[in-house]
């Protein structure tokens, strides 16, 4: 499906943008939101989580990070492999499903920048699983998904109000309401299979995987003005669009050693 999007430009799959030159700049459009505050990206080893398409691979290493880039979309990888050959940034490119890391050993990196790709799976548990392990202590993890209840939400207009199309209880995918990804003049079908993670589930399983959660924002895009009643952005008015969880892996006790 993700290579079908690429395929056709839709701008989800491509670099938005354009970074600017000096390294202090740079860090700033590559979070601009101050999410990394306080976090060393100059050494690190970074591993981008289906950060294919984008610019973030791109910037951690001309920040001088050593980066690996996972992705799923052959389109994806290209694009990122196309960017770094253009700019001549050194780093790594692995095509993978970001359910299964094992190719990497534990504590393999210092920092995990996941892009949004945690609502196309139903184990988002085993994703954060699999980062815990990779993730050396201290480091840091920040991922976004969709927000769970405002997902639930979309295409569901009453014309009065807004009827969940399931139970905020209910870990089944989210049944599709339209299957058209629309941008300008490019319509692209491609039905894509959802996930509402609740807030529990991702806290929880940063938990189980020996990460504590120092950070969590929810946030919908653009200025707020909303649009017309029913649509996506007069909902993202009121409920916002997403989640952001900041982890740090923690350090073995001594007693935890002993075990």
């Amino acid at each position: 499906m993700w290579d079908r999007l690429a395929r056709a430009g839709i701008p989800y799959t491509q670099p938005q943008g354009t970074p600017p030159t000096t390294p202090r700049a740079k860090r700033r459009f590559l979070d601009p939101q101050g999410r990394y505050a306080g976090v060393g990206i100059a050494g690190a080893r970074v591993l981008s989580l289906a950060g294919g398409g984008g610019w973030h691979p791109i910037l951690f290493a001309e920040l001088g990070a050593a980066v690996t880039l996972v992705d799923i979309s052959a389109a994806q990888c290209r694009t990122v492999r196309s960017l770094a050959k253009e700019r001549g940034t050194a780093l790594r490119v692995v095509r993978g499903d970001m359910r299964d890391l094992t190719r990497f050993a534990r504590d393999s990196f210092d920092i995990v920048d996941h892009q949004h790709s945690l609502v196309f799976v139903p184990d988002a548990d085993r994703v954060i699983a699999e980062v815990g392990r990779v993730l050396a202590p201290g480091g840091t993890y920040v991922f976004q998904t969709m927000h769970p209840v405002t997902l639930r939400l979309y295409g569901s207009w009453t014309g009065t109000g807004w009827r969940p199309r399931t139970p905020y209880s209910d870990d089944r995918a989210i049944p599709v309401y339209d299957a058209t990804w629309e941008f300008g003049e490019v319509k692209v079908e491609a039905p894509t299979i959802e996930y509402g993670h609740r807030t529990q589930t991702l806290v929880n399983a940063c938990a189980a995987a020996g990460m504590v959660v120092d950070g969590l924002w929810e946030f919908s895009p653009g200025d707020g003005s909303g649009g017309p009643p029913g649509s996506d952005d007069e909902l993202e008015r009121w409920l916002p669009a997403f989640i952001e969880i900041r982890a740090r892996k923690t350090y073995p006790t001594a007693a935890a050693g002993r075990h």
